[in-house]
């Protein structure tokens, strides 16, 4: 079949390369002018299956008035909520039950489990280098009362075989030996499972390997899908149409933009992120895998010759302006937490921003809509580079008629449709 993937970031050229691995002829149609330029340019840099969880977490109300009574909310409204906001916030605060939590939760580990084991298979497979490493992530704790909330997590790990590690100060200093331990920190969870690496390197290297493989990549493209008789029969863009037996949004943000006049929609609503990329040899200074910072809701992650920092989540439509004071959380994390990284190279790291595309409910959407051959797979969050493999390689089962080796949850209805 002739199947025609839409988004080029690390979750489209991931779908690329599974659709071509299935035998199919593909195509990619990305308005940037190469992959991975938006969400997937300066992420955290973690690949964190034992840390998969949603956002509506119980307890939402008053864990984000206890966050921005402290002056150090990782969730920040940066505009005045409008009529898509509004529905999305309600939406997720439905979501927050104790029971829709742990099933979403569930779900969100055991299908980024099953992604990273396809990238492993596919790093065994392919030479492919993106400064990946496999030493699991360390959860930090401050305060005795966020090691008894993390308990909760544990027990889901438990109840899927996931493995995990209290550790004590000197179990931090062991793993991470440049840790400063006057910061405050009191003990952790490691997470050995985990892995780290740069999503932007990646899915340049598989795009790369997806051209060899005959995959036709556009860039510098939007698109547009064309229906008749209730499929997709092509995608369109500025100098030509393309003919197609079936189409894969992997979108992000946009989907909405591709889904609108077809009726449907998709509960994506973007979440702001920042980050910053600090040149400095981590293994001498920085850390060694990643630290996901408890307090600070901050992922530093060791990329070789650089730092990543990632964090905060902000609510301000689609804007992509950098504001400089959601950075100051960031900078103050790795100043706490590796102070030997000198000012210099702080005051000259690069400051990035990009759109998450959230769902309320915390899973992706993966999928087949109403019109029968398109296929939705966005709606990651944060943990795009996380599930990117997985969802890559069930979206190709799927086109092929195949069952997905991850039982799926059923997409919303407002992408089924009346009919279904």
């Amino acid at each position: 079949m002739r199947v025609v993937v839409v988004g080029a970031g690390v979750v489209g050229i991931a779908s690329a390369w599974y659709l071509s691995k299935a035998g199919h002829d593909v195509d990619v149609i990305e308005h940037r002018d190469g992959p991975a330029l938006e969400t997937s340019f300066a992420n955290a840099a973690q690949i964190s299956p034992a840390l998969s969880a949603p956002w509506a977490v119980p307890g939402l109300l008053r864990k984000v008035l206890g966050w921005w009574a402290a002056g150090n909310s990782p969730l920040v409204i940066g505009k005045l909520p409008d009529r898509e906001m509004a529905r999305w916030l309600w939406q997720m605060y439905k979501a927050s039950s104790p029971e829709q939590y742990l099933a979403s939760k569930r779900y969100m580990v055991t299908l980024a489990e099953y992604s990273r084991d396809r990238l492993a298979e596919l790093r065994s497979e392919e030479p492919i280098d993106y400064f990946g490493r496999q030493l699991g992530t360390m959860v930090l704790f401050r305060d005795p009362r966020q090691k008894t909330a993390y308990e909760k997590d544990l027990k889901v790990l438990d109840t899927l075989g996931v493995l995990y590690e209290p550790v004590d100060k000197a179990g931090l200093a062991r793993y991470e030996p440049n840790i400063n331990l006057r910061g405050g920190a009191i003990g952790g969870v490691l997470l050995p499972g985990d892995e780290t690496g740069d999503c932007h390197r990646f899915t340049q290297e598989l795009a790369a390997l997806c051209t060899k493989r005959g995959v036709r990549i556009r860039y510098g493209s939007a698109a547009e899908l064309v229906e008749s008789g209730g499929r997709i029969s092509a995608v369109r863009t500025a100098g030509e149409e393309i003919a197609t037996d079936a189409a894969v949004l992997a979108t992000g943000v946009g989907t909405n933009r591709l889904l609108s006049p077809f009726g449907l929609r998709a509960p994506i609503y973007p979440m702001k992120g920042y980050s910053l990329t600090i040149v400095a040899d981590s293994d001498e200074l920085g850390p060694r895998s990643t630290i996901s910072d408890e307090t600070y809701k901050v992922g530093l992650t060791n990329l070789g010759d650089r730092v990543r920092v990632g964090g905060t989540a902000e609510l301000a439509g689609y804007d992509l302006a950098l504001s400089e004071r959601r950075f100051g959380t960031l900078f103050k994390a790795v100043q706490n937490l590796f102070p030997r990284i000198s000012a210099e190279a702080l005051s000259s790291a690069r400051r990035w921003t990009g759109l998450r595309p959230m769902t309320p409910q915390g899973p992706p959407l993966v999928g087949a809509v109403r019109l029968r051959n398109l296929f939705i797979n966005s709606g990651h969050g944060t943990l795009g580079w996380t599930m990117a493999c997985g969802s890559g390689k069930i979206v190709a089962d799927l086109v092929s008629g195949k069952a997905s080796e991850v039982a799926l949850p059923r997409l919303p209805q407002s992408l089924l449709g009346s009919s279904a």
